[in-house]
């Protein structure tokens, strides 16, 4: 997918997470620390996307459990790395994305490696 088409489908984090919880979530979705399908949407304003657990209490959102989940990037970055990556055919070198997304080598190689198939 081209970087741009990824900017305009995801043009800020709340799109990009809309985009997580449709492909990851069929309907209203379990609980990833307890399990229980007893959850319900946090009607908290300024943290988009967020999930209350009424079983075990916890919070969570489409990124929980996701090699996403803890990172300081943001989303957006991880979305349109993840397009050329999927294209690639022989896999890419951490330069190009490094210098395209702003970031430094380090970021853009575990982005990369965090794809690779295990």
């Amino acid at each position: 997918m081209h970087l741009l088409s990824i900017c305009w489908r995801f043009p800020d984090r709340d799109a990009c997470v809309a985009r997580m919880e449709k492909v990851g979530w069929a309907s209203d979705p379990p609980c990833p620390h307890c399990g229980s399908p007893k959850v319900a949407r946090k009607a908290d304003g300024h943290r988009v996307g967020r999930w209350n657990c009424h079983a075990c209490k916890s919070s969570f959102n489409a990124l929980s459990g996701t090699i996403s989940e803890k990172t300081e990037l943001p989303l957006q970055k991880w979305f349109m790395a993840i397009g050329p990556m999927v294209d690639a055919k022989k896999g890419l070198s951490g330069y190009p994305p490094a210098r395209d997304l702003g970031l430094n080598q380090k970021s853009a190689w575990y982005m990369q490696h965090a794809f690779a198939p295990k």
